[in-house]
């Protein structure tokens, strides 16, 4: 399951989801409705994720596809992940790396309020 997660009510810039799982084709598409929405409003966003868990897909492939669905990836500016799952981990840094304009950090989940101030 990948959905749109709560956040704070202020933060409309950040989109935040939360991921259990296996994703489902129609997971992907609720989410992107939700940032193309926003990407009309906003001229960059920011991304918050927390990780619980991956079923039948690896960190690379979940971030590769979020990459070819979000077709404005340029205007996101901070990608924050919050997950205790040492792939996922290993992803972000070289997702940092792969895309130089965004800013990439990872936080466990004991950091969870750092993550989401620092996303803001």
């Amino acid at each position: 399951m990948l959905r749109i997660a709560p956040f704070k009510s202020d933060a409309e810039h950040v989109i935040p989801m939360e991921l259990e799982g296996e994703v489902t084709s129609q997971d992907f598409a609720n989410v992107l409705s939700v940032v193309e929405q926003r990407l009309e409003d906003h001229d960059t966003l920011r991304l918050y994720i927390e990780i619980h868990s991956l079923g039948g897909m690896s960190a690379s492939t979940l971030f590769n596809e979020l990459k070819d669905a979000i077709k404005r990836w340029d205007r996101f500016d901070k990608l924050a992940v919050v997950t205790d799952v040492e792939g996922v981990r290993t992803a972000t840094t070289v997702m940092d790396k792969l895309a130089p304009r965004m800013e990439c950090e990872t936080f466990r989940f004991t950091a969870r309020e750092e993550a989401r101030q620092w996303v803001i």
